[in-house]
């Protein structure tokens, strides 16, 4: 097995540890979901637009919760993730709520459906878990029809950098080492260590990725807050969340990117 095989299913097996963590977690709130089938934010909702009526993948679906919103939206969804115990509580989660959607387990760089979308669908904390962007750019570019539509909602790379536990580079590098962590990003799994590898990808190496595979980029917006809760971070209002340590200074945390296959 190559070093980025291993690594991958290092990165694979940490899911499998931290879904069962996530699925008893506040920060996922699945019983909350369950009565109101809503996770996405206002950044993928408003810079994706309406989705009614049209076949949907999403790329690195996890347990299926923003994968199911979307069909709450009337979208026809296809999911994906690489973990097997995610794509089981996916699918568990589809027929308790009787919500349509399919999903399938496959690493994602690894993807093959023989079957092309209206939208590709990514979003927060997605882009580090993948080695190779042009191989991630040629698999979106693969699964839209022509003039589709891919979006993602992303943590921006800078903020890898401000982690001074982490110290990851800005710039891509192969030879990133693995990490052992206790815990998750969420709550629980305090007597849990898990094992994995990041791969930081800089704004400029996304670009390239989907223009080299013939998308062309339509709209690109930074946020200077984060919707979600992240170690580290205050909210300084509702469902705004900065680096306490950071506070006075203005940062990017998010990104959205529109590109449509030309």
């Amino acid at each position: 097995m190559s070093k980025l095989s291993k690594n991958i299913e290092i990165n694979r097996q940490s899911w499998e540890d931290r879904t069962a963590v996530h699925l008893k977690s506040k920060f996922y709130d699945l019983e909350a979901f369950k009565k109101n089938p809503m996770s996405l934010k206002s950044f993928e909702l408003e810079g994706l637009g309406e989705v009614k009526g049209k076949s949907l993948l999403h790329l690195q679906c996890h347990f299926g919760q923003d994968s199911l919103s979307w069909a709450k939206k009337d979208a026809k969804v296809t999911a994906v993730d690489f973990s097997p115990s995610a794509i089981e509580a996916a699918k568990k989660l589809s027929e308790e709520l009787d919500i349509e959607a399919e999903f399938i387990e496959s690493n994602v760089l690894m993807l093959d459906l023989k079957q092309e979308f209206d939208v590709v669908f990514m979003s927060y904390g997605t882009l580090g878990w993948l080695p190779d962007l042009k191989q991630w750019g040629a698999v979106v570019a693969k699964h839209l029809k022509q003039g589709g539509t891919f979006f993602i909602a992303e943590f921006h790379p800078v903020l890898d950098i401000l982690d001074e536990k982490t110290q990851f580079g800005y710039f891509f590098d192969e030879n990133t080492p693995t990490i052992k962590e206790v815990g998750s990003y969420t709550d629980g799994g305090e007597d849990m260590t898990t094992e994995y590898c990041w791969w930081n990808h800089s704004l400029s190496e996304i670009f390239v990725a989907l223009e080299s595979n013939g998308l062309k980029l339509q709209s690109f917006a930074e946020f200077d807050y984060s919707p979600y809760y992240i170690k580290g971070t205050v909210e300084r209002q509702e469902g705004q969340y900065v680096l306490e340590n950071r506070a006075k200074q203005s940062l990017p945390y998010v990104f959205t990117l529109k590109a449509t296959k030309k």
